[in-house]
């Protein structure tokens, strides 16, 4: 977490959490644009929470059992989903790199 925060700070970014019902999907997008600020990991629990920092938002992710970062050479693909124990999905996306 540290090297990915370190390697992003400051990169634009869209939040968003993937909400499963049944057999429907729900997005529900937290916010598009704001700075990348970090991550970081509670383990004092049975299972951790990861907050996500971004802007003025610090968006927490209770009991996470999957951790699956994206990277890619472009860098346009960057980001990590982060899978918790109700079936949720969290996605932090990267904006792409201005040239």
């Amino acid at each position: 977490m540290r090297f990915f925060t370190e390697n992003n700070a400051g990169r634009l970014t869209r939040l968003g959490v993937f909400e499963k019902q049944g057999t429907t999907v729900n997005d529900y997008w937290l916010e598009s644009g704001l700075p990348f600020h970090g991550l970081d990991v509670d383990a004092h629990k049975e299972l951790p929470s990861v907050q996500i920092s971004v802007g003025d938002l610090c968006h927490e992710v209770d009991n996470a059992i999957d951790l699956i970062f994206h990277f890619s050479a472009s860098g346009d693909e960057d980001g990590v989903d982060i899978k918790c124990g109700d079936g949720n999905t969290t996605v932090l996306r990267f904006e792409r790199h201005s040239a």
